[in-house]
């Protein structure tokens, strides 16, 4: 296992005793190297690095053929402009790897690498509408297929035993989606995650020797009996003719009801069909709930995720109010009855939205959202390789244009009641964030900030959730 090691300041390798939790560290780390990969027989083979030079984040691979061998750097990767490269493990002897990449097709697909060459050397699968998202490897450590993602998670599997296995259980569960988390090394019991967009998740276990079996493990058991809402797909023609797409929710024997805009995170995630409590919660409430997987989203290949690049507030931010304008001409909600309700990126979303169209929403929710881009950028704590994606940060000029799509640049263009939340144990965006927000926007606008003690990003914990549930029930009974 790796972890971080206070001697060497940085992640070290461990061989633990699972018996009695003994350990010895088999690898000290001189290279800053952040994630390691070991060959089928537990030799440590190889690990990646990355480090800042010239304002540009590069990748250093660090290799050994053998096992006595001291690793040497062999290939260097420039993050954010070579071909995305992510190492999804390594073959029996250890000298090739199994790589996710977009090289060639513009989506991501599992390869094989030479590892010493440095070289690309076959194309193992890739799907013709979406990126990989993972290579499955069973206990062995063989590569038995690849999983991605369209609205729910779909599995491929390279042999036919597997994949006999998962038809099975896909025509057991009928319109639900069901697909085998876990086997055993037989490939005789099996564990089962069954859930759809109106069923919270349901873990199955079957033997397939006795041919019995039944559920196991509820993720939400207090959810598990209740009836939930249908979620609908929808795509439509942004602004600029680019195909959009998303879901969309409503509430039962409501012909228009206010809508919520909910943007997704990220921003580079994307929104699923999965049962969503959150969703689900709102649309119990009365309200029905519009996600759109805006340029920048992942998964629907690399041009379509590179297009959100260097657009916060902009094209991004475009597509997020095409796709409300394509639900009020399509009759789904009236134009006048929303409000939008984004966390992290998403809160971004929704705090430009209040300045950029002062009209168009009801009221304004942010979740640990960003109010201040250039600061986010600034962070001397907060610099990483996904920085690069929101602005070039050897542009000057650019980093500066980022006070021109920050909300708390433009306090007063804003007209609509605002909601925030934020945690201040947040480790992804500064809970000040929100805080210096709310200091210099209380006294001109219908503003309120809640801080959580010991929240995180997430909200992870059932105390913050039910404050945050709280809050955002009253807010919208108020204001939608």
């Amino acid at each position: 296992m790796s972890t971080f090691d206070e001697k060497d300041k940085a992640y070290s390798v461990f061989k633990v005793e699972l018996g009695d939790s003994s350990f010895d560290k088999i690898q000290r780390n001189k290279e800053n190297i952040g994630s390691w990969y070991a060959d089928p027989k537990g030799v440590l083979r190889l690990g990646i690095a990355i480090d800042k030079k010239d304002d540009k984040f590069i990748a250093s691979i660090w290799y050994r053929a053998k096992k006595d061998e001291a690793l040497k750097m062999i290939h260097t990767h420039i993050l954010g402009e070579d071909s995305t490269f992510s190492i999804q493990g390594l073959n029996e002897d250890g000298t090739k790897a199994y790589v996710l990449s977009d090289r060639v097709l513009n989506r991501q697909a599992l390869w094989s690498y030479d590892i010493e060459s440095g070289e690309f050397e076959e194309l193992v699968y890739s799907n013709d509408k979406y990126d990989i998202n993972n290579a499955i490897v069973n206990s062995e450590g063989d590569f038995i297929g690849v999983g991605y993602y369209d609205d729910f998670y779909k599995s491929h599997y390279f042999s036919e035993v597997d994949g006999k296995q998962e038809l099975m259980v896909t025509n057991l569960f009928g319109d639900k989606q069901a697909s085998i988390v876990s086997r055993s090394k037989d490939r005789t019991r099996i564990l089962v995650n069954v859930i759809s967009d109106s069923v919270s998740p349901t873990y199955y276990y079957f033997d397939l020797n006795t041919k019995k079996g039944g559920a196991w493990l509820s993720k939400f058991p207090y959810l598990a009996r209740n009836k939930f809402v249908p979620v609908q797909n929808y795509s439509f023609k942004a602004s600029d003719g680019a195909e959009i797409s998303g879901y969309f929710t409503k509430p039962e024997g409501i012909k228009t009801p206010p809508l919520i805009v909910m943007p997704h995170g990220g921003p580079h995630s994307r929104d699923y069909k999965y049962f969503n409590r959150e969703l689900q919660y709102l649309v119990s409430l009365g309200y029905a709930v519009l996600q759109v997987n805006f340029r920048g989203s992942e998964g629907f290949g690399s041009a379509f995720e590179t297009d959100g690049y260097y657009q916060w507030g902009k094209r991004m931010q475009q597509d997020v109010y095409d796709a409300m304008d394509w639900a009020t001409r399509t009759g789904l909600t009236s134009k006048n009855n929303a409000c939008i309700y984004g966390a992290s990126y998403g809160g971004y979303v929704a705090l430009t939205a209040a300045w950029q169209e002062p009209e168009r929403f009801k009221c304004i929710i942010s979740i640990s959202g960003i109010s201040d881009l250039k600061g986010l950028v600034e962070d001397e704590e907060r610099q990483d390789a996904y920085l690069g994606n929101i602005v070039d940060m050897t542009d000057s000029k650019a980093v500066d244009a980022l006070s021109e799509v920050s909300a708390i640049n433009m306090i007063n263009r804003i007209k609509a009641p605002i909601l925030l939340i934020h945690g201040t144990k947040d480790t992804r965006v500064d809970y000040r964030q929100s805080k210096y927000f709310y200091d210099k926007a209380k006294r001109n606008l219908d503003i309120k900030y809640v801080e959580i003690d010991d929240g995180t990003h997430f909200f992870d914990d059932p105390e913050s959730l039910k404050v945050q549930y709280k809050e955002v029930t009253e807010f919208l009974k108020k204001h939608l």
